[in-house]
């Protein structure tokens, strides 16, 4: 029953992060926000989870972790309720932030609550296994539900998509689930709390913007290197203070440490195939949201079936071959999307999502059984926070990185096309949708446009994914080479009173 609560708590952050981008249309055209609002409604949220992870995980330690949970889906709650009876875009964004403190503080004290429930290695392996198919379940379910609302409601009741498992969360997590917090927690450092919220705000921003303008966007850079000195700043003063917000000492284990960085690769390569597979949705086969939903479920599928195999296969063959296993499969599975152009067959695109789906499910599954079966239960939410944040980071890497190489492949591929104006040949050549735009607007010179783009699209996206594949093979084979194999894990697991992961 408690990993019931917890899952639901999962589940309605999990949608949020995918329905917005479906009612986006609806929302632009009922409220009618500028291009810097509409910015700010789709990017605040994620702004605000990163910048507070590592305090709300401080939190659930100290106060109790039933209590933040708590206290998260009543934030979420409320927030959900504002955003669907918005009628200005100044509320709406206000409810993202609600959103985004609500999201914080749920998000931690799921998996620090599994942590300290779960005490039998064995079920806190499987229960954490469910944890990651229900995220990818939430993932896959927001645009088909939003779709449907959309059909037959206004653009407000997406958000009321997450009541439902705000009161069964709630509800449960008074019944069933016992509170727990660190016995000696110590004072919180306002100071590390705010290096921390600054730090993390202005890396996730600042990967954000550079996906979108480039390095060029000068304030975007500054205020990502910003970022990175705060949390500099932030990691100097854990190692001075007698009760650090993070225990920079879980770091010392090569497992912890190297899980970490699996979780944080392991969406880099899932998020950055989902921004670009989109895109050949939407903009190449002219899908609507709710069909482009449909066609990402064997994603999601293969998320949910190979979340619970992992805990088999890592008592079975330990972290390190788990790992490098969820990794190899991965970098095949978007080899596969070099071969995408537009004549190839949905078979492709099926076998590809899937696989990437089921490669990153074991890998995420496996990291954070490894993430969290290494930490003492008392830092729980300390370690919850590094998995989230890593899985923050890793997103918008993914995003970012391989976007900008996307979009400076697609520049270069992109070939002048006679006849067409130049001022529409430049916007043309800065992203597909761009050029989908303007090749609508001009007749039969249009339909060679948008022939132009599609090709310099593919031609991007194959070199795009190669790299991306490479990326995720040599993942594997840091994992291979850094992590132990199973016996000596299992030996340094006992020897340091963890149970471990089985």
């Amino acid at each position: 029953m408690v990993l019931a609560v917890v899952c639901s708590g999962l589940l309605l952050v999990a949608m949020d992060a995918t329905v917005l981008n479906v009612a986006l249309p609806s929302i632009a055209h009922q409220l009618s926000p500028s291009a810097l609002q509409l910015l700010w409604i789709v990017d605040l949220y994620s702004l605000v989870v990163a910048g507070l992870l590592v305090l709300a995980g401080s939190l659930s330690d100290r106060f109790g972790r039933r209590r933040v949970f708590l206290i998260g889906l009543a934030v979420f709650g409320l927030a959900s309720i504002v955003a669907a009876m918005s009628d200005t875009t100044a509320l709406l964004i206000a409810s993202r932030v609600l959103r985004g403190i609500g999201g914080a503080l749920i998000m931690p004290a799921t998996l620090s609550v599994i942590r300290n429930v779960f005490t039998d290695a064995r079920e806190r392996g499987m229960a954490i296994a469910i944890w990651a198919s229900t995220a990818s379940v939430g993932t896959a379910a927001g645009p088909i539900l939003a779709g449907l609302l959309l059909e037959n409601f206004w653009w407000g009741s997406v958000f009321l998509l997450t009541i439902p498992p705000v009161l069964l969360a709630a509800a449960g997590a008074l019944v069933w689930v016992p509170e727990s917090r660190d016995p000696n927690p110590g004072r919180i450092d306002g100071l590390s709390a705010l290096l921390s919220i600054v730090g993390m705000v202005g890396i996730v921003y600042g990967i954000k913007e550079i996906a979108k303008h480039g390095f060029s966007d000068g304030l975007s850079v500054v205020i990502g290197l910003l970022g990175l000195a705060a949390m500099a700043v932030f990691i100097g003063r854990q190692r001075r203070l007698s009760y650090p917000m993070i225990d920079l000492a879980l770091f010392r284990s090569r497992r912890f440490t190297t899980s970490a960085l699996a979780v944080l690769l392991s969406f880099f390569g899932f998020f950055g195939l989902l921004f670009f597979i989109t895109q050949y949705f939407q903009v190449v086969r002219s899908l609507s949201p709710l069909e482009t939903g449909v066609r990402m479920l064997p994603l999601a599928v293969a998320s949910a079936v190979a979340a619970p195999l992992t805990d088999a296969f890592v008592r079975k063959y330990g972290t390190r071959l788990t790992l490098t296993a969820g990794f190899t499969i991965t970098a095949a599975s978007m080899a596969l999307f070099t071969a995408l152009d537009g004549n190839t067959s949905e078979v492709l695109s099926v076998v590809g999502l899937a696989g990437v789906g089921f490669g990153a499910a074991i890998a995420v599954t496996a990291g954070s059984q490894a993430i969290m079966g290494s930490a003492p239960m008392d830092r729980a939410g300390g370690a919850a926070a590094i998995q989230e944040t890593s899985f923050e980071l890793g997103a918008g890497l993914g995003v970012a990185l391989l976007g900008s190489l996307m979009t400076a492949l697609y520049g270069r591929y992109f070939k002048d096309v006679p006849g067409v104006p130049g001022a529409s040949l430049e916007n043309a050549r800065e992203s597909l949708p761009t050029a989908a735009d303007h090749a609508s607007r001009l007749g039969e010179t249009g339909q060679e446009l948008f022939t132009a783009a599609q090709s310099a699209f593919f031609d991007a996206l194959s070199v795009t994914m190669l790299a991306g594949a490479v990326v995720m093979l040599i993942t594997a084979a840091l994992a291979f080479l850094f992590l132990p194999n199973r016996a000596k894990e299992q030996k340094e697991l006992e020897e340091s009173g963890s149970a471990g992961a089985w």
